[in-house]
């Protein structure tokens, strides 16, 4: 497992700008970071790389990026579990990409 490269201020900023809570759920506290696009997936280990997240998320997510996460919670495929919360991730909501008007309809 790679290191992650952040001071233990870096770390203590990155949990303060999230209130202590997982990046992710917003209703666990955090006790890991996480990365955002994962090293698997040539994501760095430096600050900008990394969000506080719980392990429920971290392990649901594992080698996903963010996008390819959101679109298997939405697709129930995975679901971050904890006995003590029912996160309510709503606020994920992945859409499809607008189609463009046609140009013009033939009759």
């Amino acid at each position: 497992m790679s290191r992650i490269n952040v001071s233990a201020e870096g770390r203590q900023r990155l949990y303060e700008a999230f209130g202590g809570r997982c990046a992710y759920c917003l209703t666990a506290e955090s006790d890991h970071l996480d990365h955002v696009v994962p090293r698997a997936a040539g994501g760095s280990n430096g600050a900008s790389n990394l969000v506080p997240a719980c392990t429920p998320c971290g392990q649901s997510k594992g080698n996903l990026s963010v996008l390819d996460w959101v679109r298997a919670l939405a697709a129930g495929e995975t679901s971050p579990s904890s006995p003590n919360r029912v996160p309510d991730y709503g606020f994920w909501e992945v859409s499809p990409r607008p189609r463009p008007a046609p140009v013009a309809t033939v009759a």
